[in-house]
């Protein structure tokens, strides 16, 4: 039923995998990072540390945390958290790069989501600089080709009917539980649950007496601007001896 479910959902224009084959080790959200933020600081962006010749205006970050958005016990996407620091001599160009940052950020669209999570302003005495920090969470799908929208499909639970033989063979009636995570910009979520139960309601495979159908749904996280919504579909199928 999986693949008939994955088969189903991709001519539905939703990228779909196995859970199992999610793996957030895949992802690498520096170069979105790159992208977001060196235009703010002319190009003088630096990981880590400044060097010694870095000139007065400047960006430095830094990795500071990960973690997994989780399903089920499938990790399904990464979210990098980074520590950014804009620096210059100046304040009104400080804030210039700030404001320019915070918009950058709100307007960017793509298959990673960029978030501001924190910011802190100071002034540091030696070298005489006013930083802006920022803390910047960056959320994405755990595939090697992410697209969006997205889904992933893994079996949730099973229960079996008794015996309805009363003699030495069985024949059983099982219940199949399968989950279905579509992840989609929270703009988009309302459409493309309905492609999803559009696609699915009714599926029928040759392992099925009883067509798909649709068991419940609820979001499980939302992380910047992409929903994680789990939805719930099931099917009988027969075991006999």
């Amino acid at each position: 039923m999986i693949d008939t479910i994955l088969a189903a959902l991709a001519a539905a224009g939703v990228t779909a995998w196995r859970s199992s084959d999610a793996d957030p080790s895949r992802t690498d959200t520096v170069p979105g990072l790159v992208t977001l933020v060196d235009p703010v600081v002319g190009g003088n962006l630096w990981p880590v540390h400044l060097p010694n010749d870095a000139p007065d205006t400047t960006g430095v970050y830094s990795l500071a945390g990960q973690g997994d958005i989780e399903v089920d016990g499938y990790r399904l996407s990464r979210v990098d958290t980074y520590v950014l620091s804009l620096r210059s001599p100046e304040f009104d160009p400080l804030r210039t790069m700030s404001d320019d940052l915070i918009a950058r950020v709100a307007a960017h669209t793509g298959l990673e989501s960029w978030e501001i999570t924190d910011a802190a302003t100071d002034y540091e005495f030696d070298p005489r600089q006013y930083r802006a920090h920022f803390e910047l969470q960056a959320t994405s799908l755990a595939t090697a080709a992410p697209a969006l929208p997205a889904a992933f499909v893994h079996p949730v639970q099973a229960d079996a009917e008794p015996n309805a033989i009363g003699t030495f063979e069985v024949r059983q009636t099982v219940h199949e539980h399968i989950a279905v995570t579509l992840v989609a910009e929270q703009s988009d979520l309302d459409a493309q649950r309905q492609a999803v139960v559009d696609a699915l309601l009714g599926l029928e495979t040759d392992d099925a007496v009883s067509p798909l159908e649709y068991a419940g749904g609820q979001r499980v996280a939302v992380s910047g601007r992409l929903v994680f919504w789990r939805e719930l579909y099931r099917y009988q199928r027969l075991l006999s001896t």
